[in-house]
C-alpha cells in the first residue's frame, strides 16, 4: 500500500475515534416549551415564585411539576423546589359570645333549619312544628377560627347541676366533639360555694361551638353569654397563596343514568381545591354530584352541592387540592339551563437560591428534562432559624412570557439519531483497514540482504 493511502486510513481512523468517543454537543440538551423572565431584587437569600396559570398548560401531569426549573443568564440550573410553608403564628385570644337556643322539634315532623348568612351569622329558622319549651341545644358564632382552651358558662341565681357536651364545626354541617359529659356546677353562695362553670377544651380551630345538654332545667336566659379563650392564627401572617377564582363555560350537556350530565373543560389542569356552582337562570333548586373526570367512562367523586332557594353565601365544596382539567356536574333532574361553575385553586410556589449569574428564567414544559433534586428544604430551614420564624423568601414577579421550544419540548417520540452509528461504523472500517495494511506488510517478502 503507498505511504500516502496508509497516511489517509490513519487520519480517517483518529477522526473517527475523535468523534465517537466526544460529547453530545450543547444541542442536544432538553429543551422546556416556555419561558419567563424573573424580575427579582438583588441582594435577597432566597425568592419565592408563584406558577403562573398558562404554566400548567405547558406542564407535564405525569411529572409532578419537575419539569419546572429556574435557569441563571447563562442558561444553568440554580437550586430551586417546591415552597414547603413556614408554620403559621398566632396569638391568645379571649371573647364573649350570645348563646342562641335552637328551639326543639317534635318526633316525625322537620326540626329546625341552621344555616349561615352572607357574612357567616347563624340563623335558626323553628321547624314546622311548635317547639315544646324546653331547650337542649345552644349554639354560638366565635366570629373567627379559634382553637378553644376554655369555656367559661354565665353565672346563674340558683343552684346548677348540668352535664354538658360540647361540639366544634367550620361550616354548621359537620360537627366535631370537643368534650363529652363536662360537668357545670354551681351551689350555694359565700365562702363554701362551689362554682364549676370553666370547661377545658382542646382540638383544631373552628369558628362555631354547641352545646348540648340532657335535662330540662338548663338555667341560661335568653342573650346569656360564655366566655370563650384560646388562640387565633394571624391571618396576616398565614404563609399560603392567595386562592384564585376561575369561571368555567359549560362545554357539553347529555342525559345518563336517569340525570343530566354536564361537562366543564378547565383552560388547563389546575390544581383545583374548591368548588363552587349557581344555578342558572329559570332554576332555584337542584341537588349535583361533583366529579372530576380522569378518563373517558371513569371519575372521581368530589362531593354533593345542594343549591336551594335564597342561599346566597355561595359556600364553596372544599375538595383535596389536585390538578384537574374536567369537572362533570351531574344532575338527577333535568334543569332548564347549565349551572355555573366556578374553581378555586392556589398556585404552587417555587423557591430558589441566588446562584449563578442574574438575570433568572423560569422554564416550564419538557417531556423528557426533570428537575435535579437539591436540598433546597434544608437551606429554606437554616435560612428562617438564622433569621426567624417571620422571615420569608423575598418573591419575585414574571415578565412577559416566552416562547422557548413550544411543542416541541412536550413530543414524547423520538427520532432515532444515526450520527453516533455511522461514527462507529467508520471507526470500525478503519480498524479493517489497518488491521489489513498490517497483514500485507507482513505477508511481504523481506528485502535482499545488502
Amino acid at each position: 500500500m503507498r505511504r500516502d493511502g496508509r497516511i489517509g486510513l490513519f487520519v480517517i481512523y483518529v477522526a473517527a475515534l475523535g468523534a465517537a468517543l466526544s460529547p453530545a454537543h450543547a444541542g442536544d440538551d432538553p429543551q422546556y416549551a416556555y419561558g419567563w423572565p424573573i424580575q427579582a431584587r438583588a441582594g435577597a437569600s432566597a425568592y419565592l415564585v408563584e406558577l403562573p396559570q398558562e404554566a400548567y398548560r405547558w406542564a407535564q401531569p405525569d411529572a409532578g411539576l419537575a419539569d419546572v426549573v429556574v435557569v441563571d443568564a447563562k442558561g444553568r440550573e440554580v437550586a430551586m423546589g417546591r415552597y414547603e410553608p413556614a408554620a403559621p403564628t398566632s396569638h391568645p385570644m379571649t371573647l364573649d359570645a350570645v348563646l342562641l337556643p335552637v328551639p326543639s322539634g317534635s318526633d316525625g315532623v322537620a326540626g329546625p333549619s341552621i344555616r349561615r348568612s352572607t357574612n357567616g351569622d347563624i340563623l335558626i329558622e323553628p321547624g314546622a312544628a311548635p317547639a315544646t319549651g324546653h331547650v337542649h341545644e345552644w349554639l354560638f358564632d366565635a366570629r373567627t377560627a379559634i382553637a378553644a382552651e376554655r369555656l367559661e358558662f354565665p353565672a346563674t341565681q340558683g343552684d346548677v347541676k348540668l352535664s354538658v357536651d360540647i361540639d366544634a364545626s367550620s361550616n354548621l354541617q359537620d360537627w366535631q366533639p370537643r368534650v363529652a359529659a363536662a360537668s357545670i356546677v354551681t351551689l350555694g353562695h359565700g365562702d363554701g360555694a362551689v362554682d364549676a362553670r370553666v370547661v377545658k377544651l382542646d382540638g383544631p380551630a373552628a369558628r362555631y361551638y354547641r352545646v348540648r345538654t340532657t335535662s330540662d332545667d338548663a338555667p341560661w336566659t335568653e342573650g346569656a353569654k360564655v366566655t370563650l379563650s384560646g388562640s387565633v392564627v394571624d391571618a396576616a401572617a398565614r404563609d399560603e397563596a392567595k386562592r384564585q377564582w376561575l369561571d368555567i363555560a359549560n362545554a357539553s350537556a347529555d342525559t345518563s343514568g336517569g340525570g343530566v350530565n354536564y361537562d366543564y373543560t378547565l383552560p388547563a389542569a389546575l390544581p383545583v381545591s374548591a368548588i363552587r356552582v349557581a344555578l342558572g337562570q329559570g332554576d332555584s333548586v337542584a341537588r349535583l354530584e361533583v366529579i372530576s373526570v380522569t378518563g373517558t367512562v371513569s371519575g372521581d367523586n368530589l362531593g354533593t352541592i345542594v343549591v336551594t332557594p335564597g342561599q346566597d353565601d355561595q359556600r364553596p365544596l372544599i375538595v383535596q387540592a389536585q390538578r384537574r382539567d374536567h369537572l362533570r356536574l351531574h344532575s338527577a333532574t333535568s334543569l332548564r339551563s347549565a349551572p355555573k361553575l366556578s374553581v378555586g385553586w392556589r398556585p404552587d410556589r417555587f423557591v430558589f437560591l441566588p446562584e449563578g449569574t442574574p438575570p433568572y428564567r423560569l422554564q416550564v414544559g419538557s417531556a423528557s428534562a426533570r428537575r435535579a433534586a437539591w436540598p433546597v428544604d434544608d437551606a429554606i430551614a437554616a435560612l428562617r432559624t438564622r433569621n426567624g420564624a417571620a422571615w420569608r423568601p423575598d418573591p419575585a414577579t414574571l415578565g412577559e412570557a416566552q416562547a422557548l421550544a413550544g411543542d416541541k419540548a412536550l413530543a414524547t417520540a423520538t427520532h432515532f439519531d444515526w450520527t453516533r452509528p455511522l461514527l462507529w461504523i467508520v471507526l470500525l472500517l478503519g480498524a479493517a483497514l489497518v488491521a489489513g495494511m498490517a497483514a500485507t506488510l507482513l505477508r511481504k517478502p523481506p528485502p535482499p540482504a545488502s
